[in-house]
C-alpha cells in the first residue's frame, strides 16, 4: 500500500507540474478593455460607402444584433450647411454580416433610450425633423421568417427623446430626456408582463437631464440605477454640461445625489457615453462629450442668433465651423467607477475615438458599440465588440512551487499515518492518541473553511462588520455545548453524533438524523472544491477544473490512507498558514497604504465600515437580533450535531479533553473574526486610494482577497497565501469525506451486517471515503461546466431545512424525558414543512432558518410525544 500511494505522489506533482509548465512562463498582460471590430454597418444607398448614424435604434436579441433607424448628414456636413436626414431602415447582424431587413420602421427615427429585455428590444421614444416621440417600439426576431419583428409598445406620456432607459427584474425605467421645452427630471417605469401603460414614479432630483447614461449595479447594500452625466437644456438658454451623478435604490425607491465624477480630483464632463455594469462592483463608461468645444460652440451659436449685423453673424458662424472642421473627436478613455469605494479612475485609453450617441449594449459578456458620432456632425460606420480584461500579474513559477510544496507535505501527513490505521477506531477516532489542543485546532480550521476566508474580508469589504457577531455567537453557545452535548457523547462512548439519537429514540430517528447530515456533506463538498476554484482561476490562471482535481484527489489520498488523524494534523498545517498568512496581509496592508492608522480608523468609521449592531427590530434584514439569535442557533447546530464537528470531540479520550478542544475553538474564533473582518476594511481604505489596482473585471466579490494577494503581496508569499485558500478548502472537504465515511460505516453498514469485521469494516471506510470524495469531484465539475451557478442556493436551502431540525431532536433528547420516537419524527417534517413556507412565503433573513427549524421541530416533537404513550426508548 505504502509504495503504491507513493507512486501516486509523484504521479500528482508530475501532472500538476506538466499541466502549468506553460503558465510558468506566460505572462499576461496588462488589465485593459480589449476590442475587436465587427463588419461595418451597411448604407442606405445600394453601392454606397456607409458614413454611419447617429442615435440607432436597437439592441441584441436572441443572438442577433437589430440596428434601425438613425441620422446623419448624407450629402454636406453640418458646417457645409448640409441637412440632417433621419432614416427607416432596418439592419440584422447575424453570421457575422449585416443584411437590410424588408420590414422599415413605421417613421424615420433616432435617439430612442434601447433596452434588450427577453421578450424583445425596446426603443423608447426619440425624435425626427418634426421632434421628439412618444411612440415605443418593440424588435424582436422570427427565426421561421429569417428577418425583424416590429410591435408597438405603450406609448408615453409625453414625447421624449435622449432619455436613457435600464431594464431590471421585469421593469423597464426611463429616466429623463429632451422634451418640447427641454431637458426634463422625469422618471417612469413599465412592468412588462401587466403593464399596459407608463407608471409615473417620482422626478429624480437636482438638474433636469438629457443625453445622460444610465446602468444597474449593485452597492454596498442593495442594486440601483446609477444615472451619469448629460447635459441640462433648456429652450433659448445655455446649456449646461454636467459632471455630477445620482442613483435610484431599487430596494427603498429613494433617490440620492453621489456627487461629483472626479479624476485626480478634476471634475469630468460626460455627455452621450456608452455604459456598461462590469463585474460585481464597478460601472465602465466609454468615452463621451465634454464641455470644452461644446460649450465653445454653444456659445458662438448664441451669440450669432442673437446678433443682428449680418457680418457678425457670419463670423461667429466661421468660428463655429471651423471648431466643427478641427474637432479633435471626441473622448478616446474608458472610465471605471467602483460603486463600493466611491471612487473614480481612468481604467484605459483606446487608440481610437468612442463614439458617442451610439447604439450600445452587452450581450454574453462583451459590450458592443455600433456607429455613432465621431465628432460633431461626423458618423462611424464601425461596430465594436469590447472585452474587459481579467488578467492579473503572472503567478511565476516560484508561487506555484511553494502551492506544490504544500501539496506534498499534506500527502506525506497522509502517508506517514497510514502506518497507524490498524482498526475502525484508529481510522474514526485516532486511537485515543490525538492531544486536545490539536483537535481543537482542528474543529476550528474545520468551521473556517476557505469560503469563509474569502467572504468575511468580502463581507466588509462591501458593507460593514454587521455580521461581526455570527461569529460571536459561536463563541457564547460554547458552555451549552461543553455542559449539555459533550456529556452525552462521552457517556454514551460513540461514535457517531447519531447514535444518540437511537439510544434515546430508536434507529429510525438516528437513520434520519445520519442521512440528512451525508446528503447535505456531500452538495458541501462539490460546492467547497468549486467556489474557492472560481476565485483562485481569476488571479492565479489555474483553471477551475484543474483546482477541483488538484485538491479533491489530494484530499481522497491523504484521508483514505490517514484517517481521522492524517485529518486533524494537515487541519493543524492548514490554520498556521491560514492564521500567519493573514496576519502577513494585515501588516502588508498597513505597511503599504499611505494613510496613517488613526486615520484609517477615522476614515473608515466615516464610512461607516465598523456598523456592528443594527438594533432594529426587524427580521428581514441582518440586524443584530437576526444575526446573533440566528447565529446561536446556527452555532448549536453546527458545534452540537454536526459530525465533522463532533467527531473532534470523540478523539478526546475523556470528558475534560473533549471540552478543551472545544474551548480550543473559541479561543481562536474571536482574533480570526477580528483579523478577517478586519483586512476587508483595510482592503477598503488600499482599494480606494488606488482604485487602478483593482480590476474592475472581478467577476464576485468573494475574489477581492484572492486578487489582492496575487497583485500585491511578494512572489512566494502570495503563493503561500493562495496556498492558505487550498489548504482552509481542503480541511473543509477532508473533514466532510472522513466524517461522511464514518456516518456511513456506523449508523447504516454496521447496522445491516453487525457481524463483520473490523478488518472488513476498516476497508468498506476507505471505499467509502474515496467514493463520496468521486462523488463531490464530479458534482462540482459538473457545476463549473453548467450555467446552474445558483444551483448550490436551493440545494443549501433546501437541505438546510433540516440541519435546526436536527438540533430540535438532539435537544429534544436531552432536555425532555415525555419526548419519544414517533413524536420527535413528525417534529422533524413538521419543522422541515414550517421553516420551507417561512422560506417562501416571507421575507424572514435566512439566518433565521437554523432557530425557526430547532424551535419547531423541539415544540411540535413535544407536542406529538404526548399524543403517544409509548415510551421514549421503546
Amino acid at each position: 500500500m505504502t509504495s503504491k500511494l507513493l507512486q501516486t505522489i509523484r504521479k500528482l506533482f508530475l501532472v500538476f507540474l506538466m499541466v502549468h509548465m506553460g503558465v510558468f512562463a506566460q505572462e499576461n498582460s496588462p488589465t485593459q478593455v480589449a476590442s475587436s471590430t465587427l463588419e461595418n454597418i451597411p448604407s442606405t444607398e445600394e453601392g454606397e460607402q456607409s458614413i454611419g448614424y447617429a442615435g440607432l435604434l436597437g439592441g441584441h436579441f436572441n443572438e442577433h444584433i437589430i440596428a434601425a433607424g438613425g441620422a446623419n448628414f448624407p450629402d454636406k456636413m453640418p458646417w457645409e450647411n448640409g441637412e440632417k436626414k433621419w432614416h427607416d431602415q432596418i439592419f440584422l447582424y447575424s453570421g457575422g454580416q449585416w443584411s437590410t431587413s424588408e420590414q422599415k420602421l413605421p417613421e424615420p427615427l433616432a435617439y430612442a433610450a434601447n433596452v434588450s429585455t427577453e421578450r424583445g428590444i425596446y426603443s423608447i421614444g426619440g425624435d425626427n425633423e418634426n421632434g421628439p416621440s412618444k411612440r415605443v417600439l418593440i424588435f424582436t426576431y422570427d427565426a421561421i421568417k429569417k428577418d425583424v419583428v416590429i410591435e408597438n409598445g405603450p406609448d408615453l406620456p409625453q414625447p421624449l427623446a435622449y432619455s436613457s432607459a435600464v431594464y431590471f427584474q421585469g421593469y423597464i425605467y426611463l429616466i429623463g430626456g429632451l422634451d418640447t421645452n427641454g431637458s426634463t427630471n422625469l422618471f417612469y417605469r413599465l412592468h412588462l408582463e401587466t403593464g399596459n401603460s407608463w407608471e409615473k414614479l417620482p422626478d429624480f432630483p437636482g438638474d433636469p437631464r438629457a443625453l445622460h447614461s444610465a446602468v444597474v449595479q449593485d452597492d454596498s447594500f442593495s442594486k440601483k440605477i446609477y444615472v451619469i452625466g448629460g447635459r441640462n437644456q433648456q429652450n433659448g438658454q445655455k446649456s449646461k454640461a454636467l459632471s455630477s451623478f445620482l442613483s435610484y435604490d431599487l430596494n427603498t425607491g429613494v433617490w440620492q445625489q453621489e456627487g461629483t465624477i472626479e479624476i485626480q480630483g478634476e471634475p469630468r464632463v460626460i455627455m452621450g457615453a456608452a455604459v456598461e455594469r462590469s463585474g460585481s462592483m464597478h460601472i465602465l463608461v466609454y468615452g463621451g462629450s465634454d464641455e470644452k468645444l461644446f460649450d465653445q460652440i454653444e456659445n458662438l451659436s448664441l451669440k450669432a442668433n442673437a446678433s443682428n449685423k449680418d457680418s457678425i453673424k457670419n463670423a461667429l458662424v466661421s468660428q463655429k465651423n471651423d471648431i466643427f472642421k478641427n474637432h479633435p473627436g471626441f473622448q478616446n478613455e474608458v472610465l471605471a467607477f467602483n460603486t463600493m469605494t466611491d471612487t473614480w479612475f481612468v481604467y484605459d485609453t483606446l487608440e481610437t475615438q468612442i463614439p458617442i450617441t451610439n447604439l450600445s449594449f452587452k450581450a454574453d459578456n462583451l459590450f458592443y458599440i455600433v456607429s455613432g458620432e465621431v465628432s460633431p456632425g461626423v458618423r462611424t460606420p464601425k461596430v465594436y465588440e469590447f472585452h474587459a480584461s481579467e488578467n492579473t500579474n503572472p503567478f511565476g513559477f516560484l508561487n506555484y512551487g511553494v502551492i506544490a510544496a504544500y501539496f506534498v507535505i499534506s500527502l506525506g501527513i497522509g502517508l506517514y499515518f497510514s502506518y497507524k490505521q490498524r482498526s475502525t477506531d484508529d481510522y474514526f477516532v485516532g486511537g485515543g492518541r490525538i492531544p486536545w489542543w490539536a483537535s481543537g485546532l482542528s474543529v476550528f480550521g474545520t468551521l473556517l473553511s476557505a469560503i469563509t476566508f474569502m467572504a468575511i474580508p468580502a463581507k466588509s469589504f462591501t458593507t460593514d462588520w454587521s455580521f461581526f457577531f455570527l461569529n460571536i455567537a459561536a463563541i457564547v453557545i460554547t458552555p451549552v455545548i461543553a455542559y449539555l452535548f459533550i456529556p452525552f457523547f462521552n457517556k454514551l462512548k460513540i461514535t457517531t453524533a447519531y447514535e444518540f439519537l437511537e439510544d434515546r429514540f430508536n434507529y429510525t430517528a438516528r437513520a434520519f438524523g445520519s442521512l440528512s447530515f451525508i446528503l447535505f456533506q456531500l452538495g458541501r463538498i462539490g460546492i467547497v472544491l468549486l467556489l474557492p476554484s472560481l476565485a483562485i482561476s481569476i488571479v492565479t490562471g489555474i483553471s477551475v477544473e484543474t483546482s477541483i482535481l488538484i485538491m479533491g484527489i489530494i484530499c481522497i489520498i491523504y484521508t483514505t490512507f490517514g484517517g481521522i488523524e492524517a485529518v486533524i494534523w494537515t487541519d493543524v498545517l492548514q490554520v498556521i498558514i491560514l492564521m500567519g498568512g493573514s496576519i502577513l496581509s494585515v501588516v502588508w496592508i498597513l505597511t503599504h497604504t499611505e494613510m496613517p492608522f488613526g486615520e484609517m480608523i477615522s476614515y473608515a468609521s466615516d464610512k461607516q465600515k465598523f456598523n456592528i449592531i443594527d438594533l432594529d427590530f426587524n427580521f428581514t434584514e441582518s440586524t443584530f437580533w437576526v444575526v446573533f439569535i440566528g447565529g446561536l442557533a446556527s452555532a448549536l447546530v453546527s458545534q452540537g450535531t454536526d459530525q465533522t464537528v463532533v467527531q473532534r470531540y470523540l478523539t478526546s479520550s475523556d470528558l475534560k479533553n473533549s471540552r478543551k478542544t472545544l474551548y480550543t475553538n473559541a479561543v481562536l474564533t474571536l482574533p480570526a473574526t477580528i483579523i478577517f473582518f478586519g483586512i476587508g476594511t483595510l482592503l477598503f481604505i488600499f482599494y480606494t486610494e488606488m482604485p487602478q489596482r483593482l480590476n474592475p473585471a472581478l467577476p464576485n466579490n468573494d475574489s477581492i482577497f484572492p486578487w489582492y494577494i496575487v497583485n500585491e503581496l511578494p512572489t512566494g508569499v502570495s503563493g503561500l497565501l493562495i496556498g492558505g485558500i487550498f489548504s482552509a478548502a481542503m480541511s473543509s472537504i477532508s473533514s466532510s469525506l472522513n466524517s461522511v465515511s464514518t456516518a456511513f460505516c456506523n449508523d447504516f453498514y454496521k447496522h445491516f451486517y453487525p457481524k463483520g469485521s473490523d478488518k472488513n469494516l476498516l476497508k468498506i471506510a476507505r471505499i467509502a471515503t474515496v467514493a463520496i470524495g468521486i462523488f463531490g469531484i464530479i458534482f462540482a465539475l459538473w457545476m463549473a461546466n453548467s450555467n446552474i451557478k445558483s444551483l448550490w442556493d436551493q440545494f443549501y436551502k433546501f437541505l438546510g431545512l433540516f440541519t435546526g431540525g436536527l438540533g430540535g431532536m438532539f435537544l429534544l433528547g436531552m432536555l425532555s424525558k415525555r419526548a419519544n420516537s414517533n413524536g420527535v419524527i413528525i417534529g422533524l417534517v413538521l419543522s422541515a414543512l414550517v421553516t420551507w413556507l417561512i422560506s417562501v412565503y416571507t421575507d424572514i433573513n435566512f439566518l433565521m432558518y437554523s432557530l425557526i427549524g430547532m424551535v419547531s421541530c423541539y415544540v411540535f416533537g413535544y407536542l406529538f410525544s404526548l399524543m403517544f404513550k409509548k415510551p421514549a426508548n421503546a
